[in-house]
């Protein structure tokens, strides 16, 4: 009886870690809306498969109406052509996943991506400060204890608003849609 109870406090210890892991995207997409309510194209970058939860989390607080195109990317040396991904789809912005394997906030890959976007004219967006240090055009979330952090300066894009600090058709690979959450067509970014 011991261990049984030794057992399930491990486990429920275990599976608090995960849950406090879970980045909740809700601050992040509300800022987003309120700052650019016509842009629902979201971008991402990252392993899809280690960072499903994540996509999932950022679509349930996208809400319907919403797109996000995941460049499916398992290697640093596919940044570039995740960012052709993302930016031949007409992706409004990016946002940084900050728990993935490859391309989180402060990752060399993620700083390849941000800055080919960032040269395509696609802002990157971001829950950490971290995120904001690294390209990002502003950055809100549990990384950022709730803080809206605004870039002083931006890299490559030039014809964005940003938040006020005071006032908060290729076809793809995989389609997912469920209702009350944004749309995810998942692309590989390269072969």
């Amino acid at each position: 009886m011991n261990r049984i109870s030794t057992t399930l406090a491990v486990a429920a210890v275990a599976l608090a870690g995960l849950a406090l892991q879970a980045e909740d995207f809700q601050s992040l997409m509300k800022t987003t809306q309120a700052t650019w309510p016509e842009k629902r194209h979201i971008g991402v970058v990252c392993d899809f498969n280690a960072s499903r939860e994540q996509v999932m989390d950022l679509a349930r607080a996208a809400g319907e109406g919403a797109l996000i195109t995941v460049a499916d990317t398992r290697r640093v040396e596919h940044a570039t052509s995740a960012a052709h991904v993302i930016a031949n789809r007409h992706a409004d912005y990016v946002v940084l996943l900050p728990g993935d394997r490859m391309f989180r906030d402060g990752s060399f890959g993620a700083t390849v991506a941000i800055n080919g976007l960032a040269a395509r004219g696609v802002p990157a967006l971001g829950t950490t400060s971290t995120a904001l240090k690294q390209g990002a055009a502003f950055s809100i979330g549990d990384g950022t204890n709730g803080e809206l952090l605004v870039a002083d300066r931006l890299i490559g894009t030039v014809d964005v608003i940003l938040p006020n600090r005071a006032t908060l058709s290729q076809k793809a690979a995989l389609v997912l849609r469920q209702e009350g959450m944004a749309t995810i067509a998942v692309h590989a970014a390269a072969e």
